[in-house]
């Protein structure tokens, strides 16, 4: 309490400052933030929605490096990372992604030069070279490619100007943990009022910071991007830009801190909980590799009073994590994850320009995802020394003390089981189709009035067109196949194979005697093909009304649609619709009203919203024992309210504030029970719980100052931070043995000192990132089920270092 209370305080005495330093002097005018959120070329403060705009300098001055950092300076925006920060799942006002197999898709749509990504490991790759950043908050279920309902993250990247001279930047740096970083681009006109060209590289090694005692340190970064822009505009009415963008990322994976949570206070493998922060022992030291290759192609040409718009978008991205699970020495759960995506969009559009009060967009887009999946349980309840099998020997003991003598014969077969249990393989391929066409419309009723009506029509087609688990053993012969879907499989079963395994299925509440899905006769065939078609029309309707020059109110609906998924999940049931082979579409209606404004000749500027959302069918992923199961959430409410001020009240003085508060809860969820490992599949209600990544109070701030040293140099210091309120990383919330699955409140602060020529040819930077060592977790899983732990991936400790860059 006396926590909270001190954060609150704190919290209204930081925006009060921000209005009372407004109110003693006023000094310098707002810079105009130009966004294309909307398709056309925009001041942020004229269009009817909730976006937070980044520059090129303000991302530089706040040290941000890959889009997990986005989520810092925005209201009700959060990010988790199950495999370390090359994977981020995005969460913007409670809509958020807990599923962390490589197939599914974000809630929240990222695109790259209005690229649309997929992939959610392409997302954690650097970002670099970078003209704004736009965070669009709310479904955008209109003009975006890709259907969301929670919202976009734009990164748009520097386009090189044709006739703007040699321009460019070098810049060096190096950290803590033996980290160097090379950054750089430089641009230059090719044909003269014709064509520029821009190339820009980053390259980062950081030393890993989890520190192992028994093999290589983990939480590495070791990455290079490079990316190629050309600026072609042949006549006056007709331009192309065309980018290529190259990214790999090679480094030692993010490892988990563990804690035990069997009776005995071990892992399933014996072994206690690891206390320590940042480092452990663990015996699959493995590289996480990521690959992507990203074209953009954007044309423009002008008839008059339209424009015809054309992007096209490609990238070809490889994915491989070889990760220890069980986060220790013991061959618990050792997993290597690997995926490809090919994939495709096009996007073509005619824009109005008129004169009169009537605009619109209208356009049609065509997007193919094509997504190869392989992952391996390589050291899977793997035993050599017997150590699981004590283990499991002593809980059998325990259960018949305890009077369950169903539980301790279950444990003891288990016991006897586990040395032939092998390895498990899991193939998995989908293709993800999208077709839309859309428009977006504007009518201005009157100088100050305006409205404003988008649609969009959506067909979707996801086809799994390869789907095996099969079980191997340690030298890789042939145990068995399970083809999920398939009639053989289910005969399989009915025929009473005996197999050990079957003890595995008997955990997970299928009612099978004898044999089990694994222990079929091994084939490399598919199981079961399946196409789920889904369509949807979904958009907005809003209502914009300018008060004055500098203020204006708004009100909108607006309807999101997320298409519907296949399970890539480790199963150990028979997968049907009911329980989580395929979950349906996900639909938010949304109901949104605010205003934006500016004071004191545009020297503080205030933006806020409140909403509410009406979410149904949420999709998720959850753990149930040893099983990956998705499901659809009956329901759920999200409230919300945020603010966003900008305020320069001296010269060479910004503050800026953002606070966003949440009041979100599911009203409709049932999901398996997991109080006892015999009766899992026992449903429990959930309604009321909180959804996952929705802390109820968030709050950033930044105080940015420049100041004179001679005739010749300035310094600027800029100290920024952010709040994070108490949050769940499950649905399950305070249910038994889901406690600690969370994280409680914290702040990260950070701080960054320049020294630089009035130029602005030459300046040093030091920096610290995290300058408290706050110990925090940015995300968890309940694994008791199956290895007896609880999982949680750590927040990184305090960076810092120190940065030279020479602008030419």
């Amino acid at each position: 309490m006396i926590h909270k209370t001190f954060t609150k305080s704190v919290i209204s005495l930081a925006i009060s400052s921000c209005f009372v330093a407004s109110s003693v002097a006023w000094g310098q005018m707002l810079e105009e933030v130009v966004v294309t959120a909307q398709k056309r070329a925009e001041s942020v403060q004229d269009i009817p929605i909730a976006i937070t705009a980044l520059s090129g300098s303000d991302i530089e001055k706040l040290g941000w490096e890959k889009p997990n950092d986005v989520a810092a300076q925005v209201p009700n925006m959060q990010v988790s990372a199950p495999l370390g920060d090359v994977q981020p799942l995005f969460s913007i006002r409670g809509v958020s992604m807990v599923d962390y197999t490589p197939s599914q898709a974000s809630p929240i749509g990222v695109y790259m030069d209005e690229g649309y990504l997929g992939a959610t490991y392409t997302h954690g790759m650097a970002q670099f070279d970078l003209e704004r950043i736009e965070v669009l908050r709310g479904p955008q279920g209109t003009l975006y490619g890709k259907n969301t309902t929670g919202g976009a993250i734009n990164l748009l990247s520097n386009t090189p100007d044709i006739d703007a001279g040699v321009d460019g930047y070098v810049k060096l740096g190096v950290q803590n943990f033996n980290g160097t970083l090379v950054e750089g681009a430089v641009e230059n006109t090719l044909v003269e009022g014709k064509l520029a060209g821009r190339i820009a590289i980053k390259s980062k090694h950081v030393d890993g910071y989890w520190k192992n005692a028994i093999g290589p340190d983990m939480n590495e970064t070791d990455y290079t991007t490079a990316r190629v822009g050309l600026n072609w505009e042949p006549t006056e009415t007709f331009g192309a830009v065309f980018k290529y963008t190259y990214a790999k990322s090679d480094a030692k994976s993010a490892a988990p801190r563990i804690d035990a949570t069997t009776p005995l206070g071990t892992t399933l493998a014996g072994l206690p909980s690891n206390k320590q922060r940042h480092g452990g022992s663990i015996n699959r030291a493995g590289d996480t590799v990521v690959k992507s290759n990203i074209a953009n192609l954007r044309l423009n040409w002008d008839i008059g009073n339209y424009s015809i718009v054309s992007v096209t978008n490609g990238y070809d991205a490889e994915y491989f994590a070889r990760t220890d699970t069980d986060g220790t020495e013991a061959t618990l759960a050792g997993i290597d994850w690997a995926s490809e995506t090919k994939a495709f969009a096009q996007d073509l559009r005619l824009v109005s320009n008129l004169d009169g009060p009537f605009n619109f967009i209208a356009g049609i887009y065509y997007g193919n995802e094509d997504i190869d999946t392989h992952i391996l349980h390589e050291d899977f309840f793997h035993d050599p020394d017997g150590a699981i099998a004590l283990t499991l020997t002593k809980l059998s003991i325990g259960a018949g003390l305890q009077g369950d003598p169903a539980l301790s014969a279950h444990l003891a077969v288990l016991a006897d089981a586990l040395p032939e249990f092998g390895m498990v393989d899991r193939r998995f391929d989908v293709e993800k189709e999208s077709y839309a066409v859309y428009t977006d419309m504007t009518f201005d009723a009157t100088d100050r009035l305006s409205f404003n009506l988008g649609l969009r029509y959506t067909s979707d087609e996801t086809t799994r067109d390869y789907i095996n688990y099969s079980r191997f053993e340690r030298d890789g012969t042939p145990m068995g196949s399970f083809l999920p879907g398939n009639k053989l499989s289910a005969q399989f079963i009915a025929m009473g194979i005996d197999a050990p395994f079957v003890t595995w299925a008997l955990s997970q509440g299928v009612p099978i005697p004898a044999g089990t899905y694994l222990d079929g006769v091994y084939t490399t065939d598919s199981g079961e093909v399946r196409s789920e078609k889904e369509t949807a029309v979904t958009g907005k309707l809003a209502i914009n009304y300018q008060i004055n020059d500098d203020s204006m109110v708004y009100g909108s609906y607006s309807k999101g649609f997320r298409s519907g998924s296949f399970n890539n999940g480790l199963v150990y049931a028979d997968q049907k619709n009911e329980n989580g082979a395929y979950v349906k579409p996900e639909y938010i209606d949304a109901y949104e009203i605010g205003f934006k404004s500016e004071f004191f000749d545009s020297m503080l500027r205030l933006n806020g919203a409140a909403f509410y959302y009406d979410y149904q069918d949420q999709q998720f992923v959850t753990q149930v024992g040893i099983s990956a199961n998705l499901y659809n959430a009956g329901g759920a409410d999200i409230k919300g309210l945020e603010l966003e001020l900008l305020a320069a009240p001296t010269e060479g003085l910004t503050l800026q504030a953002g606070l966003g508060l949440l009041d979100a809860e599911y009203t409709e969820l049932y999901l398996p029970k997991l109080s006892t490992p015999l009766n899992p599949v026992d449903e429990v209600d959930l309604k009321g719980n909180t959804p996952v990544s929705s802390p109820e109070l968030n709050f950033n701030f930044m105080v940015d100052y420049e100041f004179d040293i001679s005739d010749t140099w300035y310094s600027a210091i800029n100290f920024n931070g952010t709040f994070t309120d108490d949050q769940w990383f499950s649905a399950y919330n305070e249910a038994e043995g889901h406690e600690d699955i969370s994280q409680e409140a914290y702040w990260v602060m950070n701080a960054r000192l320049t020294f630089a020529d009035k130029d602005d040819r030459l300046a040093v930077s030091l920096w610290v990132r995290n300058l408290a060592d706050e110990e925090y977790d940015v995300y968890a899983i309940n694994l008791q089920g199956g290895f007896g732990t609880n999982y949680f991936m750590e927040g990184a400790p305090r960076m810092y270092g120190a940065e030279l860059t020479y602008r030419f």
